[in-house]
């Protein structure tokens, strides 16, 4: 898990991350059996993307994020998903 957070932290402290960035710590959360999904929202015109993330060592806590950009939908979830009681 450290391994894990320490990554994500390393991608959030770059200067400007890419997508490709992101995604790839969707990935790493995704491998240790955590859920993250990216829902593209066209009948909303306001927080088009939602971000969430389901620990399921947490007894279903979720992480969820609405924005209207991407990738600072992303950024939000992430931030939140390292965060210490979440790890």
């Amino acid at each position: 898990m450290i391994e894990i957070k320490s990554y994500i932290k390393k991608v959030l402290n770059k200067e400007n991350q890419s997508l490709e960035d992101l995604i790839n710590c969707l990935e790493t959360i995704k491998n240790i059996g955590h859920v993250a999904v990216i829902k593209f929202d066209g009948e909303r015109v306001q927080n088009l993307y939602t971000v969430f993330i389901t620990l399921s060592d947490k007894k279903g806590k979720m992480i969820r994020v609405d924005g209207d950009n991407l990738k600072d939908s992303l950024i939000k979830s992430l931030k939140e998903y390292i965060k210490p009681d979440n790890l």
